[in-house]
């Protein structure tokens, strides 16, 4: 997989931690791990669209838009990105998130899978947006707006993974 412009680490390694939230570089770290998390779970809903048989039709309908949604995330994080001077390639993420949802064979276990890492999400997102809004309450509103889309994503998959 091409992860371009980001720079991944290698399956056993750790992404490094990120740096204090007050910080300049610190909110760089958290835009880019969101942002390489948008792309992952972008590419994650495409693949299982395509690549997961036993999915019913509007299951994979709904998971490309699903896809739509994600790229909307990452389009916004990133532009925040360039405006605030963050470059993605600076520090390495890591794909853990793509190699875990890639390797589900059944679309009940995507879904399991999806609604942990999209909860997981929103409640980081949510958490951004309270941290950052008397700092940055333009990045506090883009946190904001995508945890608000996690929460149709969450209660989708539960209801798929049910």
């Amino acid at each position: 997989m091409d992860w371009s412009p980001f720079l991944v680490c290698g399956p056993e390694e750790r992404a490094p931690s990120p740096r204090g939230l007050r910080t300049p570089e610190g909110l760089g770290d958290r835009l880019r791990t969101a942002a390489f998390a948008e792309l992952q779970a972008r590419e994650a809903f495409l693949w299982a669209a395509d690549a997961l048989s036993d999915a019913a039709p509007e299951l994979r309908a709904a998971w490309r838009r699903f896809a739509a949604d994600e790229d909307r995330h990452l389009r916004l994080l990133l532009e925040r990105m360039a405006a605030l001077g963050v470059r993605p390639e600076e520090r390495a993420v890591s794909d853990r998130l793509w190699r875990s949802l890639s390797a589900c064979r059944a679309a009940r276990d995507f879904s399991a899978w999806m609604k942990t890492a999209e909860e997981r999400g929103r409640a980081a997102e949510e958490s951004f947006a309270r941290s950052l809004a008397g700092i940055d309450p333009v990045t506090a509103a883009i946190f904001e707006r995508i945890a608000a889309d996690e929460i149709e994503h969450v209660a989708f998959a539960a209801r798929q993974a049910a």
